[in-house]
């Protein structure tokens, strides 16, 4: 076990957080899923996998790299703590309460709404359907259909809004927030429906995760507190993959076909997730005979809210741009991804770096800090919808493209139009007084007329 730490020091202490994270949601009773906790967890176990090195490509962080690593996960964590500091001195309760049914929602225009999304995202399977001949998952070859050069156009936008239907239709399948049976019943067999028709029909990761992602949440926070044993399993089962893999590599890592083929098919889930990393430190360090990217003061920030009216396209070809798929800081050829501090890097240097985890960090600790009393679906909707994607933050900035910003449209606009059709039927029919308030106003009125005898 020491040569283990001698050999991965960084690793080891980076395991060390991540384990520290995992004992305070047990000990402490903590929410597992606050934003401070899930930063230091996704951003701690990614490095500390990506540390191990098992693909060359994955060198040690330059100095500057770990720089910017660092007051990236300061400044968030400073956003946090302040936000966390007002509450308690304000006297405002901190800790994530048991959800209640909201008493100004409508939950069957909110079905209806989340059935018009489902829709949409129909129009898109048949898009698919229309340029395949099929569902992706039933042809011969998917990987050739789910190729940049394949383009789906704009039913791209429909068919890959498969979770948006997920998180609607979730936030209505749970007894202890919505108490209209029949919604709830529909809602949860259409959060099943919607997954397996997604992937049916474009089976990429990437919604895999999102749809596990928004359901394991709302699960966390609307059915029962997920337990840190069940996370803590499953994060050493990954170690173990993970580690596992050095070993079999020199088991099967010989010079036959089946050898190579086995070395790669091992290394690819490492690469997928490291790549994040070595490709931050590339873009961070150039080398010194040209330049990875030159800096976009900020246009380039507003990237996923002008997207599809192709206001920033101009600016990226004029000035030569990467787009989405970071061809221009690929170390290795194929694996593109990059930590989101890379995006906030080249568009605000490390002025960037510095503010813009710090304000992540308060926004979101306060939307948390709402569901520390009885929330409303907009509320628990947006921290779902937000806190996933500090979880995957590793791997994308999400900000940056169209769709998400979209999704969070669609997420206000439906819980919004809820709330309001709930709130006018009240105005209209008042509830009638309950026998204590019957009770208390006639006794009021014994002792007026009391008073007025004395």
């Amino acid at each position: 076990m020491f040569s283990w730490i001698a050999e991965y020091p960084v690793s080891t202490a980076l395991f060390l957080v991540v384990i520290f994270c995992l004992f305070q949601s047990w000990w402490l009773k903590k929410d597992f899923f606050s934003p401070l906790n899930v930063y230091c967890f996704a951003q701690c176990i990614t490095l500390a996998i990506s540390y191990l090195q098992i693909n060359r490509a994955m060198s040690d962080f330059k100095l500057y790299t770990w720089g910017v690593w660092l007051l990236g996960f300061l400044s968030f964590a400073g956003g946090c703590i302040i936000a966390r500091l007002h509450a308690k001195s304000k006297g405002a309760p901190v800790n994530v309460v048991q959800p209640v049914v909201p008493r100004r929602y409508n939950w069957t225009v909110h079905l209806a709404l989340s059935l018009g999304v489902f829709c949409l995202f129909l129009v898109g399977v048949y898009g698919v359907y229309s340029v395949v001949g099929n569902l992706i998952i039933f042809t011969d070859s998917p990987a050739r259909w789910m190729t940049k050069d394949v383009n789906y156009g704009y039913y791209a936008l429909l068919f890959n809004s498969g979770p948006l239907c997920v998180l609607l239709f979730g936030v209505a399948s749970f007894k202890k927030f919505n108490n209209v049976q029949w919604v709830r019943r529909v809602a949860l067999v259409m959060v099943f429906v919607t997954i397996a028709l997604n992937l049916m029909t474009y089976p990429n990761r990437t919604t895999l995760f999102f749809n596990a992602g928004f359901f394991l949440i709302f699960v966390n926070y609307l059915y029962k507190r997920i337990s840190p044993i069940v996370i803590a399993t499953l994060l050493v089962i990954a170690i173990a993959v993970f580690v596992s893999i050095g070993s079999l590599r020199d088991q099967y890592g010989g010079g036959s076909a089946e050898g190579k083929a086995m070395d790669v098919v091992l290394e690819l889930p490492y690469k997928y997730l490291a790549n994040n990393y070595w490709n931050l430190d590339y873009a961070l360090n150039p080398p010194t005979d040209r330049e990875i990217h030159p800096h976009t003061y900020g246009i380039d920030f507003f990237n996923g809210i002008f997207e599809y009216a192709r206001l920033t396209g101009s600016f990226r070809n004029s000035f030569r741009w990467d787009d989405s798929f970071n061809d221009r800081i690929q170390k290795v050829e194929g694996f593109n991804t990059v930590n989101y501090l890379w995006e906030v890097y080249k568009d605000f240097h490390l002025f960037g770096v510095m503010i813009f985890p710090f304000l992540c960090g308060l926004g979101l600790t306060v939307l948390h800090l709402r569901l520390c009393k009885p929330f409303t679906p907009r509320q628990i909707l947006m921290y779902t919808y937000f806190i996933y994607f500090v979880g995957w933050w590793f791997f994308t900035a999400g900000y940056k493209q169209g769709i998400f910003c979209i999704w969070g449209a669609v997420i206000y606009f439906v819980s919004t139009v809820c709330m309001w059709q709930k709130r006018g039927a009240v105005n209209e029919l008042p509830a009638e007084p309950a026998v204590s308030d019957k009770v208390s106003e006639q006794e009021q009125a014994q002792a007026q007329i009391a008073r007025k005898g004395e």
